[in-house]
């Protein structure tokens, strides 16, 4: 019985785990301007294939790249982890603020 109520209690932490998301994020804005965005997603079954770790800087050069190049300031990475049966979702959103020329 002892096992059961071990297993039922082990079950309903990983449940519960599963439904928590904690972002990861560092702001520091300088001359802010239009806000930019952009996000990659992906079902990661049976956890055999994450985003790859290069995700973040591809994300980041996208923002630069809708800001014309002219530069970026106040980015700000997080990342979101939902566990389901069959592995994880992962997604991480890059934000960021376009330079204003002066």
């Amino acid at each position: 019985m002892r096992k059961i109520l071990n297993a039922a209690a082990l079950s309903a932490v990983i449940a519960l785990v599963g439904c928590i998301s904690l972002p990861v994020t560092a702001t520091d804005v300088i001359r802010p301007g239009t806000q930019v965005t952009a996000e990659a997603s992906k079902l990661n079954p049976f956890w055999f294939s994450p985003l790859p770790t290069e995700t973040s800087a591809q994300l980041v050069a996208d923002l630069l790249e809708q800001c014309g190049g002219e530069g970026l300031t106040g980015v700000t990475i997080a990342t979101q982890t939902a566990f389901v049966i069959i592995g994880q979702q992962e997604k991480i959103v890059a934000t960021g603020y376009c330079v204003e020329s002066s």
